[in-house]
């Protein structure tokens, strides 16, 4: 049976989680709209680069054929508010886009700094227009579709910039004396170009808001066993180096648990292959729910054996979390005839305490674990066996559980 996007999302997937309830308000819950405004930074950088450099441009060249063409009047203070206001702002967008520290403020700057720019060019182009040109509307459209797409902002910031940019329009020609019928006529033209803008904004944050989704969804179902919907047994590989070199940085201890279903080859022979794998899927399930903690972490380590990760365990959390996982799995009442301690599916439970300063290497220490496995199963199965890495001699790559007491 192939994993799907409602197995990552029983299994606890936040991204699997969050496509299925929607973002029609386009936020996610909790971390992962920070981790997305931190790709949506790096997906628009370019934009707003390309942008504000084709701005820098655009405005020189109007200073140039001003100067070029001979200058007509107010047009010395127009050319002032580009060269010292207009030019500088635009800078500092193409700035943040660039520097590597700016562009976590990438954002909240180019919102800044083009609401600044919108206002400097309605005033501009109201002067322009009580001086009588008539092509100056454009350049206060191009300002709110420049806010609401050309620069990469979120739809709502890129909503409130537009918004306010249509009432500072209004306001400031009220008080300008702008002819009302030109007045009104621009006002509308201005709120038409928002809305679409606004729209268009919509639509595309949206579309990237689930291309995100989706990506990280596939890329879980890559990392994730197929049946089980637990993380693969590469996956752990990978997690366990690098949570072993953070713990031994923090100086945290590690608690590696290894779980196997007693007597699963009869139950599979005797049920057959469907129920083999749905009892494997229900076993998953309980040590899914086991590893709740941010650090902690849960595998198929291969055929009817997993494996846990607890990240520095508080208390007693380290001996019940065992228990539990043994518990839940005879609260699931799998019937097993084949079981030789009992009428139900059961696990035997190897616990391995380490602590990654105290000498012990991450191979022994997942070897320790594994030699506790081997004594719940040589002591019954059925049982939990704890052991102390730190302290436990055992042979390095001498790992018996899995070559012997499959039955």
């Amino acid at each position: 049976m192939d994993l799907t996007t409602n197995n990552l999302h029983n299994l606890g997937s936040p991204y699997a989680e969050q496509l299925a309830h929607g973002f029609g308000d386009l936020r996610f819950k909790g971390l992962i709209e920070k981790e997305f405004r931190e790709s949506f930074i790096e997906q628009n950088l370019l934009r707003g680069r390309v942008s504000g450099l084709l701005a820098l441009g655009m405005i020189l060249a109007l200073t140039f054929a001003d100067f070029l063409f001979g200058a007509t009047p107010g047009t010395e203070v127009l050319n002032t508010l580009r060269l010292y206001v207009l030019c500088p702002l635009v800078g500092l967008i193409v700035l943040a886009s660039f520097h590597p520290l700016l562009k976590h403020y990438y954002l909240p700057l180019a919102a800044t700094a083009v609401t600044l720019i919108g206002f400097v060019v309605i005033y501009m182009s109201m002067t322009a227009a009580l001086a009588g040109a008539s092509y100056v509307l454009g350049s206060v459209v191009l300002m709110v579709l420049a806010g609401c797409l050309f620069l990469g902002l979120l739809f709502h910031v890129a909503i409130a910039i537009s918004t306010l940019l249509v009432l500072t329009f209004l306001t400031m020609g009220f008080f300008m004396d702008l002819p009302f019928n030109e007045l009104l006529y621009s006002t509308v033209i201005l709120s038409t170009a928002a809305v679409i803008g606004s729209l268009s904004a919509y639509n595309l944050e949206h579309a990237l808001r689930a291309n995100f989704l989706e990506t990280r969804v596939l890329n879980e179902l890559a990392e994730r066993d197929g049946l089980t919907g637990l993380y693969n047994r590469r996956m752990f590989d990978d997690f366990i180096r690098r949570v072993w070199r953070q713990a031994r940085r923090e100086n945290v201890v590690l608690q590696i648990i290894f779980v196997d279903i007693d007597y699963f080859k009869i139950y599979n022979d005797l049920q057959g292959h469907q129920a083999g794998d749905d009892c494997l899927k229900k076993v998953a399930q309980c040590l899914a729910r086991a590893a709740k903690r941010p650090f902690d972490f849960c595998a198929r380590y291969g055929g009817e054996e997993f494996v846990l990760v607890l990240y520095g365990p508080p208390g007693d959390y380290s001996r019940t979390v065992p228990e539990q996982i043994r518990r839940d799995v005879i609260d699931l009442a799998i019937p097993n005839e084949g079981s030789k301690i009992d009428n139900l599916v059961t696990v035997s439970v190897g616990v391995a305490t380490t602590h990654p300063g105290a000498g012990r290497s991450l191979a022994g220490a997942i070897q320790t674990a594994d030699e506790a496995l081997y004594e719940a199963k040589q002591g019954g199965r059925n049982r939990v066996v704890f052991m102390n890495a730190d302290s436990c001699e055992v042979e390095t790559g001498n790992f018996r559980v899995r070559d012997r007491l499959r039955a």
